[in-house]
């Protein structure tokens, strides 16, 4: 059917002249002629986003284990009781901060040892029944690919998929995390954890796990690397490598975290040190040691200067210690705009190298004081039901805040909880041979091949709300042998036979957080994603990809569809000009955006679209212009002159477009098609489900609720 075009508004003074002339359009105008900008749409139910339960593209959905399958039962004390806004009570794990006063690690840290006993009798259990028939079929595989000699390509010994069978799976693998049986505690407080090859953390509903709040569980050492800072000396910034996660996975095999009750990473809660030498930052900035001082277990004198970010070693100073938010925008927004070279030492909620067949669901996140989930070279990621909310509820309610919670005296929002994304999953940085780990030191007798890419990645039914990026597909490492052209995450990649695509983000809902995106590290190369029924509301980006000439590569054929966007910053941000990092010794590296494809998108509200290619000789350097080639049909906005458009060299293919794209030869922007007012966006795609408020969690953001108001 052929759609009868909206009449030009009868007001149109201060439209801009690309508003104009995208209005001229509507009625034939500009040049284009009616039959031009006709509309056309293809008769048949339009699709409703947000609605879908089953997808024949995907998988099946993981399932929960069943009581026959738990290796351990751990139950919650009974002196640990989650308030209803989801954080602790300060008498949970007191501590006196101060100047040579350490914490009590009976209380701030009272279950990590007896989770990780249960974690590795269960991972070494898992290994015996397993472990064998594993390393077997992974050496005939690798015989195979290496008689097979492939160029350019790493041997990847046995597939995730051909892991994914029973005989590759323990009678008994999970560790069940409970309420305590008397109906009295439902937390635990653990360090990090190590998660053993082949075994799953199960947190039952109504369990919480938090995070403790003692920096020295997240940095062991003496002689470092030290957590908990923004710098780690005079010159050199922080780094969250320099803090163990609190859920660590190296070489997995069929391992996951499940469940439906919570982690709490605390990042709001205030640092405490069970090493009363170990240096703490306070709030107005002054030390409690240096970590010259700590190496050598002395006290430094007052007036020292602090090798942590901050200022002076005072043993007088009445400030509370600082948390880890607040270290974070200490050293993103402060530190770092004033030298460039502040960061944080903060820990990580979850960090995963290599595995096969890893699976997060159900369970919920919140507060983490850093990344949520970092998973690297992963073949058979699944990541479904999962909920991350960060900030919650619990964070303002953190009593150290006192409705300040930041150390300037601003309350929590989605700019200043720094770097605290949902999920960054990427490529691992090469290809490796290596054993299984079957406990906190203990690892498999076998040796097992990972090739180190992203592989067969299902980001489905999650519910996401975070201070950073929601999601971000990371092209960082490159685990392809030299001369290869083999980008570090491709769809295509051997795709497993249980699902269309080998790379899809569907049917998720995000909320605050840079939405979907792809970047900004893109150096090695994403290409072949899917990314179709999601919404967006309240975000600061929906869709987006991003790099620079200091992290630029290749991304292409990323398709995008059926999405819906309401009162988002910025709808669509694809742009090459993402920061300005320091060069890496070999040069500029160019970002190059093609082959990227929008269909039907619904955008509502005020809102920005940013879309921008590679200027050549951008930077002063005598580099190539790589412009931004993509195609965009039925993308419609309910009112286009809310749009702020910015673009530059472009390759633009449009169809059923209301956005205000013209060609100019001064920005370098070609385009093929005529926007045109006249787009019905309820012809387009249906968006009347799309908009749900948060799900209750027991914890929920102040903000978690009414947000489709």
């Amino acid at each position: 059917m052929t759609y009868t075009k909206k009449p030009v508004p009868a007001h149109t003074a201060g439209v801009s002249s690309i508003l104009l002339a995208l209005l001229l359009s509507a009625c034939g105008g500009g040049g284009g002629g009616s039959d031009a900008t006709a509309v056309s749409y293809t008769p048949g139910e339009v699709y409703k986003v947000g609605t879908t339960s089953f997808d024949p593209a995907l998988p099946a959905e993981p399932t929960l284990p069943n009581a026959s399958q738990v290796c351990a039962t751990l139950e919650a004390s009974s002196n640990l009781v989650r308030r209803p806004d989801g954080s602790l009570p300060p008498e949970a794990d007191p501590s006196k901060a101060g100047v040579g006063v350490a914490a009590d690690a009976a209380l701030v840290n009272p279950d990590q040892s007896r989770i990780q006993a249960a974690l590795d009798a269960c991972g070494a259990a898992v290994d015996k029944e397993v472990g064998p028939a594993i390393a077997a079929a992974d050496a005939a595989a690798v015989a195979q690919q290496t008689a097979a000699a492939v160029p350019n390509k790493n041997i990847a010994g046995v597939s995730g998929e051909e892991l994914a069978k029973p005989q590759y799976k323990a009678s008994k693998f999970a560790v069940r995390l409970i309420v305590n049986s008397k109906g009295v505690g439902d937390s635990f407080i653990t360090g990090p954890l190590t998660l053993p090859s082949g075994v799953t953390l199960w947190i039952d509903k109504g369990v919480t796990v938090y995070a403790t709040r003692d920096v020295k569980a997240y940095a062991p050492n003496l002689a470092g690397p030290y957590c908990g800072n923004t710098a780690v000396s005079s010159s050199k910034a922080g780094s969250s490598s320099n803090c163990l996660a609190l859920i660590n996975g190296n070489n997995l095999i069929n391992s996951a975290v499940v469940g439906d009750g919570a982690i709490d990473s605390r990042g709001y809660g205030e640092i405490v040190t069970t090493d009363k030498l170990y240096p703490i930052m306070k709030v107005d900035l002054t030390c409690s040691n240096t970590y010259a001082n700590y190496a050598k277990a002395t006290q430094a004198a007052d007036g020292t200067a602090c090798d942590n970010g901050g200022t002076v070693v005072s043993s007088k100073t009445t400030a509370r210690n600082m948390s880890w938010w607040d270290l974070a925008y200490l050293g993103n927004m402060v530190q770092n705009g004033a030298t460039g070279s502040g960061s944080q030492s903060n820990f990580r909620m979850m960090v995963f190298n290599y595995a096969k067949n890893l699976t997060l669901y159900r369970v919920t996140l919140n507060n983490s004081a850093n990344f949520h989930v970092v998973p690297s070279g992963v073949d058979g990621l699944t990541i479904w039901g999962v909920k991350v909310q960060t900030p919650s509820l619990a964070a303002f309610a953190n009593p150290a805040g006192n409705g300040n919670p930041l150390y300037t005296g601003a309350t929590y929002t989605k700019d200043n909880v720094k770097n605290t994304d949902a999920f960054d999953p990427g490529a691992a940085t090469s290809a490796t041979v290596v054993a299984l780990t079957t406990g906190k030191t203990t690892s498999s007798n076998a040796k097992i091949a990972f090739d180190g890419y992203l592989k067969n990645f299902v980001f489905a039914y999650n519910y996401v709300s975070t201070g950073d990026d929601d999601i971000a597909l990371k092209g960082s490492n490159n685990p392809s042998p030299a001369n290869s052209n083999l980008a570090a995450i491709d769809g295509n990649r051997d795709v497993r036979s249980d699902r269309k695509y080998g790379m899809i983000i569907a049917h998720n809902h995000i909320y605050w957080g840079h939405g979907i995106s792809i970047g900004s590290e893109t150096n090695s190369g994403i290409t072949n994603v899917e990314v179709y029924d999601n919404s967006f509301q309240h975000s600061e980006e929906g869709l987006r990809i991003k790099s620079d000439y200091a992290r630029g590569g290749e991304v292409s054929n990323i398709n995008y569809k059926n999405i819906c966007i309401r009162d988002a910053d910025n709808a669509l941000l694809f742009t090459p000009y993402y920061s300005t990092r320091p060069l890496p010794a070999t040069g500029p590296r160019v970002p190059n955006f093609h082959d990227i494809r929008l269909e039907n998108v619904r955008i509502f509200g005020d809102t920005a679209v940013k879309l921008q290619g590679f200027q050549a000789n951008s930077g002063g350097f005598a580099l190539p212009a790589y412009p931004l080639i993509m195609s965009l049909t039925n993308v419609v906005a309910e009112n286009p002159a809310a749009i702020r458009m910015t673009s530059s060299d472009a390759q633009l293919t449009i169809k059923g477009v209301n956005l205000p794209i013209l060609a100019s030869a001064e920005n370098r922007i070609v385009v093929n098609g005529v926007a045109t007012w006249a787009v019905d966006g309820d012809q387009v795609l249906d968006c009347s489900k799309a908009f749900v408020d948060f799900p209750a969690i027991g914890q929920s953001n102040i903000f978690g609720s009414g947000w489709d108001k």
